[in-house]
């Protein structure tokens, strides 16, 4: 018996005395059968591969995205445990489990920057938290996607030299007489000039 495949059964049951004979008592009943459920599917991602979009300006320790395996197995049968198993992917971004909705939601770890880096992978494991092992027989209680996440580029402010500047200027000095040096630059890819 299956409990994905069929979950409640109606069973009539009839007795007879004398055998079945002519003229024999009978009774009859109805029972209800409802199949319990075990831990006896994996969780499974409906694809393999996935594309996600993150703008460099995205909040660290805020979500940018989810992910969700199904299980069809009920309550604590289909609990997910999600991970991020590359090193690339863990570094930057880590992944914790909606209990109601029971998806993957990633999240930042540290700052993106697109003129540094534009696109991460991310391996993700889904795997069952109570695992029965009675059916350790069917294979491992996990499955993997691989997540693509673009870095977005956002224009950013210019960016000066130093943090601070100290310059002189003497008193009297004619009207254009150069006084210093502050230089700034555009960190965004493509550079703009600065005036």
């Amino acid at each position: 018996m299956d409990r994905e495949a069929r979950e409640h059964y109606t069973v009539l049951i009839q007795a007879k005395d004398m055998a079945g004979q002519v003229g024999g008592l009978s009774g009859s009943t109805t029972i209800n059968v409802t199949l319990t459920d075990v831990n006896d599917n994996p969780p499974k991602f409906p694809q393999k591969n996935y594309q996600l979009y993150v703008p460099e300006s995205a909040q660290v320790g805020k979500p940018v995205g989810k992910i969700k395996a199904n299980d069809d197995d009920l309550g604590v049968n289909a609990d997910i445990k999600y991970s991020i198993i590359n090193s690339e992917g863990a570094n930057m971004f880590s992944i914790s489990t909606d209990r109601d909705t029971k998806e993957g939601i990633i999240s930042l770890k540290k700052p993106l920057n697109y003129e540094r880096k534009k696109t991460y992978t991310l391996h993700i494991e889904g795997m069952n938290t109570h695992v029965d092992p009675r059916f350790s027989y069917l294979g491992a209680f996990k499955d993997t996607a691989t997540l693509k996440i673009t870095v977005g580029d956002v224009d950013e402010a210019p960016v000066f030299s130093m943090d601070y500047y100290i310059l002189d200027v003497y008193e009297n000095s004619p009207s254009g007489t150069e006084v210093g040096c502050i230089t700034a630059r555009d960190p965004d890819s493509r550079s703009s000039p600065v005036r």
